[in-house]
């Protein structure tokens, strides 16, 4: 692609296509994404809502191209939030919206090594089988628990099995009693609201 010894400068069409790639491929690295993916959080498409996010993400940059990474994990956020009901606090937000901003800068100068080197780790990946999201286990204090009861004071049916209660009493239909009018000392019945009685 070089005319007289001058290299020339991708195309727009080629920067676009390799800026949409790093997008994907980021999203792919994701670990809160991938397991919402995988656990279906986003319902049945998740992985449908996962590719859509990629082309939401490649748009907003195209009509907004001044974005910076705080608003661009907004805007992440925000879409985990709606299209897969998670509120994530750990910060990986921010990191990916870092990635994708700088990723960004450099598919514009038309520099596609990290883009490139992504793809071919994500290739190895894929041949190898091991797409697997490594998770992390946070330890938490007592006084951390989400729960607002104590746990101690909690019976668990072991195996979550049915308990075999026994047939339910029959209902009886009791009748009400009427309350006996009130009479005043100069011989007026006292009138009581349905609501009082």
């Amino acid at each position: 692609m070089a005319q007289g010894g001058v290299a020339l400068p991708p195309s727009p069409e080629k920067i676009q296509a390799k800026f949409d790639l790093s997008i994907a491929l980021t999203l792919s690295t994701w670990s809160a994404l991938t397991l919402a993916v995988e656990n279906s959080w986003g319902g049945p498409q998740s992985s449908e809502k996962r590719d859509w996010f990629a082309g939401a993400i490649s748009e907003l940059l195209q009509t907004t191209p001044d974005a910076d990474v705080d608003y661009v994990e907004e805007f992440l956020l925000q879409v985990l939030n709606d299209e897969f009901e998670i509120v994530l606090e750990d910060g990986s937000a921010q990191e990916i919206a870092a990635q994708i901003v700088g990723l960004r800068k450099l598919t514009l100068q038309g520099d596609f090594k990290l883009v490139d080197d992504m793809y071919a780790r994500w290739k190895d990946r894929q041949s190898r089988g091991s797409g697997a999201v490594v998770i992390q286990h946070v330890e938490r204090g007592e006084d951390e628990d989400d729960t607002d009861w104590d746990s101690d004071d909690v019976e668990e049916e072991p195996d979550n099995e049915d308990v075999d209660m026994g047939e339910a009493p029959a209902l009886i239909h009791a009748p009400k009693e009427k309350p006996q009018p009130e009479i005043d000392e100069d011989g007026f019945t006292k009138v009581v609201g349905k609501k009082k009685r």
